[in-house]
C-alpha cells in the first residue's frame, strides 16, 4: 500500500517517558509515518484537529499511552485497508508486566486483567482508517464523552471493522487510586447510556448487560483475569478489587441507563484548565 500514513496523537498531561517511547517506536517503523500531535484539548477535539492537518491518506489514531509493540505495527495494521470493504482496523491491547509491577498494590489489583491480551471489537484510539472515510462520517463527535461508542455506529455503517492482529502496549498512567475508580465508573456509566439510547442495537449489548448484572457480572471480571500466571492472587484480588469493580460497574451502568444523559464530563477538566 503505497499511501502516506499519518499517526494522530491527542496529548493531554502525558507521562513524558511513555510519550517519548511512542515517538521513538513510530520513527523505527518499517513504513515511514507523519506524526501529528495535538496538545491540551478535549480528546475528540485533538483527534479532529489532527485528522484535518494530516497529509496521509491513511490515518492511525493512537492514544498518548498506546505504544506499538514492534516496528511492524504500522505495516500490519494498514494492510487490511487494501480491502475496500474494511473501514477500520483494530489493535489488540496489552499491559507490559514490568510497567504493571511499578504500580501501587490496589492499582495493580484493579489493572491485573490488562496483563491478558484484550481483543476489542472496536477501540477508537488504537485503530487505522482512511482519511476520506473519517471525513465522510463527520469525524469524531466533540459533544459527547462516550466518543468510542458514538463513533462505532458511524464507522461500521460504511464498512467492516477488522482486527489487525497487532498489539499496542496500553500504559494507563494510573497513579491516583480515587481518580482511577472514577475513570472506571464513568466508563460503565457510558455503557448504560449507550444501552438506553440504542437498546439492543448498542455495540456489545449482551456483554454490557452481563457485566452490569448483580453477581453475574463477576463472570466477566474473572473471564478477563490472567489466571494461569496469577491464580495465587485470586482470593486477594476478589477482596481488594473484584467486589469493588463489580459494585462500581453495576451502579455506574444503571446510573447511566436511568439518567440517560451524557454531559461531556470527560472534557470538563481540559476545558476548565484552558479557562485558567
Amino acid at each position: 500500500m503505497d499511501k502516506k500514513v499519518s499517526v494522530v496523537i491527542p496529548v493531554y498531561k502525558p507521562e513524558m517517558g511513555i510519550l517519548k517511547n511512542l515517538r521513538e517506536v513510530l520513527k523505527r517503523q518499517t513504513i515511514p509515518v507523519e506524526i501529528v500531535e495535538k496538545w491540551d484539548n478535549p480528546e475528540a477535539v485533538s483527534m479532529n484537529l489532527g485528522i484535518k492537518e494530516a497529509k496521509g491518506e491513511i490515518i492511525v489514531i493512537l492514544a498518548q499511552d498506546c505504544v506499538p509493540a514492534d516496528k511492524y505495527y504500522i505495516e500490519k495494521i494498514i494492510k487490511p485497508l487494501e480491502n475496500k470493504k474494511v473501514s477500520a482496523v483494530v489493535s489488540y491491547l496489552l499491559l507490559e508486566e514490568e510497567y504493571w509491577k511499578k504500580r501501587s498494590f490496589f492499582i495493580k489489583m484493579f489493572s491485573i486483567s490488562d496483563l491478558k491480551i484484550k481483543k476489542p471489537r472496536m477501540n477508537l484510539s488504537s485503530c487505522a482508517y482512511r482519511k476520506k472515510d473519517l471525513e465522510k462520517i463527520g469525524m469524531i463527535n466533540e459533544k459527547v464523552s462516550a466518543i468510542d461508542l458514538d463513533f462505532v455506529f458511524k464507522i461500521k455503517e460504511i464498512g467492516i471493522i477488522k482486527r489487525g492482529n497487532v498489539i499496542v502496549y496500553h500504559l494507563h498512567n494510573y497513579k491516583n487510586y480515587h481518580k482511577m475508580l472514577n475513570t472506571f465508573y464513568n466508563y460503565y456509566k457510558f455503557n448504560g447510556i449507550s444501552i438506553r439510547n440504542k437498546n439492543t442495537r448498542s455495540w456489545g449489548f449482551l456483554k454490557k448487560i452481563i457485566r452490569a448484572s448483580p453477581f453475574l457480572g463477576f463472570a466477566s471480571i474473572y473471564y478477563r483475569y490472567p489466571i494461569k500466571k496469577y491464580f495465587y492472587l485470586l482470593p486477594l484480588h476478589f477482596i481488594s478489587a473484584g467486589i469493588v469493580e463489580h459494585v462500581i460497574n453495576v451502579i455506574g451502568f444503571w446510573h447511566g441507563f436511568i439518567i440517560g444523559k451524557d454531559e461531556g464530563s470527560r472534557n470538563k477538566e481540559v476545558l476548565e484548565s484552558k479557562k485558567n
